[in-house]
């Protein structure tokens, strides 16, 4: 399969005063084309720093990441900035929806940079809305949803930038286990339809819809467990 991250032997220690703290130690992995890997492990594993990592929110203290085949490390703020905004879609555990904007407007958000026209921008996010189950609900603000509702909406704004991989770091973590779960057969289906994947979760439920589970502890990967889909 077509190699999209690469991960080689990171290590990402944070200092505070005289205070070291190691996050990461030692890790390596990659992500290819068309993977659904859930990284889990407890709080205090790594496996957000590692999300972080992937996502070139942070860079690493030593080791190397690839992205598409270029070191990280030589990519300027721009070009990482561009890796963000137009490769990775991201889901987190708090929403981040802007509650004066409707769920419509939310989507809309990261095409207005993208140079479309106010009528494709809302063609598209109307679009992914229904997409994600959402048509009814599009003139909604934050509020007037329930947080399952919010959470799709969230996914329908990560999915508007056309990405490469999505990026979800404890998405069913403020939701019920009803709503956890219609949340992962969304994820699962767009898995289905061809997107990269890789989840962060500390719920063993949850990452049983990824094909490839990495097990984390103490900063480091401990196992890998590779499933059998169907």
């Amino acid at each position: 399969m077509e190699e999209l991250i690469l991960i080689q032997d990171i290590y990402k220690v944070y200092k505070m005063d005289s205070v070291e703290t190691v996050a990461l130690n030692g890790v390596s992995l990659n992500v290819n084309k068309g993977d659904f890997k859930a990284i889990m492990g407890p709080s205090g594993s790594g496996k957000s720093t590692l999300m972080h990592i992937i996502g070139c929110l942070d860079r690493p203290s030593s080791g190397k990441v690839l992205w598409e085949g270029k070191d990280v490390s030589t990519l300027s703020d721009d070009e990482l900035a561009m890796i963000r905004n137009r490769r990775i879609g991201f889901v987190f555990q708090s929403f981040y929806l802007l509650p004066r904007y409707t769920a419509l407007q939310n989507v809309e958000l990261p095409l207005i940079y993208r140079g479309l026209t106010a009528k494709e921008r809302r063609e598209k996010a109307r679009r992914l809305l229904e997409l994600v189950g959402l048509e009814d609900r599009i003139d909604h603000r934050p509020t007037q949803l329930s947080g399952g509702q919010q959470q799709r909406v969230a996914v329908a704004r990560a999915l508007a930038v056309d990405p490469l991989i999505l990026l979800a770091d404890e998405p069913t973590g403020n939701l019920d286990s009803k709503s956890s779960h219609e949340i992962m057969d969304l994820i699962s289906n767009l898995h289905n339809q061809g997107l990269s994947i890789v989840l962060v979760t500390h719920e063993y439920d949850i990452a049983g819809y990824a094909n490839e589970i990495v097990k984390m502890a103490d900063g480091k990967i401990i196992d890998i467990e590779k499933k059998s889909k169907g």
